[in-house]
């Protein structure tokens, strides 16, 4: 078997296969197909969970929430748009920030946050959500994290 003629015979199945229909649906319609339905949909499969923030005041946790990675996160200037992006799916949690939330939860006090649930959201998007609360309210306050998880993979 001469390595010549293999190229030769390779060369022209490219050239005269291109126009086959067989080529055509295995080859060029799955790619079409993935390119239009990442254009249309977009981050519509994103894994990472979206955040409606509403600050009444002038908050560090907003700022911090808005920095971080691992959340979408958009600001809201009204309770009532934050209310109605929840209540269409826009964002899957919305975080109403008082007016002296920071100060109130550094001078010791306990200050609370409220917030809105979208029903269909999932929960590791909640899980997300609320973590990542956790862990800048807790490094707003100065506290150190009490635990560390070290997660092991297992498999591919």
């Amino acid at each position: 078997m001469n390595i010549r003629r293999v190229y030769v015979l390779l060369g022209k199945e490219f050239r005269y296969s291109s126009k086959n229909f067989i080529f055509v649906f295995a080859i060029v319609i799955p790619i079409v197909l993935s390119l239009v339905v990442t254009l249309l949909f977009g981050s519509l499969f994103s894994s990472k969970p979206k955040l409606g923030i509403n600050d009444q005041g002038d908050s560090e946790l907003a700022a911090m929430l808005t920095n971080t990675e691992s959340l979408f996160s958009k600001e809201y200037s009204s309770d009532d748009e934050l209310r109605a992006a929840v209540e269409r799916g826009a964002v899957d949690f919305g975080l109403v920030i008082p007016q002296q939330f920071d100060t109130s939860l550094k001078s010791g006090d306990e200050a609370q946050l409220s917030g809105y649930v979208w029903g269909e959201s999932l929960l590791k998007n909640r899980a997300a959500i609320a973590t990542s609360l956790v862990v800048l309210v807790r490094e707003m306050v100065g506290q150190e994290v009490p635990v560390e998880i070290i997660s092991i993979s297992l498999g591919d």
